[in-house]
């Protein structure tokens, strides 16, 4: 008897653990084929030359005149100047998340695919919740919409969101994002608006959404940070802030590679996310394996 219960048990496990591993490759299968055509989008806009090549244009220092002071020194500190003008960008990441102020931290890995024209973005996570027990994620910005999908074990969805406060997050967090993409900033989709001689507000305006924040710069010409109003699920719009630093050269442009996400100010300030950049890459046609 004990020896059937004991089969009938590795049979279980067995089975779903095989269940748990075809519905993880299922998952990245249809993520490989969403960031494919976000990809192919991207780079699609851009025009050919008559026999089929690209053409990609050149940032000129004239391409800097006019903007504010801070975000001028920013982009030619970045190193962009001289650089062809990205239609994609890829990055991987590593960090640490957690849901509340006494909540453990859980690690992730994420890779994150973006369009400069238009603005656009897929964000695919992987979270540790605990030994065996991992969320699969997909994070976007499309058409001016964001939606934020999450699966337990990729089998069971936990989060399926939309509408009118995702697509206010999505646009406001694509546009602290560009940090990673510096030449974003001179897209015809974002506006500058000078502050003071450290502070530089943006706006960015998609076909459903307008959003704006401010870019805080220190004297070396480096992002120190983002701040905004951002909404925040079950409290509303809420202060949101991003200090960044530790930066490095990659794929040719100065980035910064470690980053927080905190929400509120002051003694209520709560910081919910940890990244740190680990790779990134202009004009990749495909996902990362």
């Amino acid at each position: 008897m004990w020896k059937v219960l004991l089969i009938g048990t590795a049979c279980a496990v067995a089975l779903a653990a095989v269940s748990v591993w075809i519905a993880n490759n299922r998952f990245d299968r249809r993520a490989d084929d969403r960031i494919r055509v976000l990809l192919d989008q991207g780079i699609a806009i851009e025009s050919s030359d008559v026999d089929g090549s690209y053409a990609p244009r050149m940032i000129a220092p004239e391409d800097l005149s006019g903007l504010p002071e801070p975000v001028r020194h920013w982009l030619e500190t970045s190193g962009i100047i001289g650089q062809p003008m990205p239609r994609t960008v890829s990055l991987k990441q590593q960090g640490e998340i957690r849901l509340g102020p006494d909540r453990p931290w859980i690690p992730f890995h994420a890779d994150q695919y973006y369009t400069i024209d238009p603005p656009a973005f897929l964000w695919r996570v992987s979270a540790s919740a605990a030994p065996g027990l991992f969320i699969r994620g997909i994070d976007t910005l499309h058409d001016g919409r964001g939606r934020m999908t999450m699966i337990l074990l990729a089998l069971i969805k936990v989060v399926d969101a939309s509408g009118a406060s995702l697509d206010q997050g999505a646009a406001m967090r694509y546009l602290q994002e560009i940090v990673w993409f510096p030449a974003a900033a001179l897209s015809e989709s974002i506006v500058w608006t000078p502050i003071d001689p450290l502070t530089a507000e943006a706006t960015l305006s998609l076909e459903t959404i307008r959003v704006s924040g401010l870019f805080r710069f220190d004297e070396g010409g480096h992002v120190a940070g983002f701040e905004a109003m951002r909404y925040r699920d079950g409290v509303g719009m809420d202060w949101w802030q991003t200090p960044m630093g530790d930066y490095e050269m990659l794929s040719n442009v100065l980035v910064p590679t470690q980053g927080e996400g905190v929400w509120g100010q002051g003694e209520d300030a709560f910081p919910y996310i940890r990244i740190r950049l680990i790779d990134l890459r202009y004009d990749a046609d495909a996902a990362y394996p």
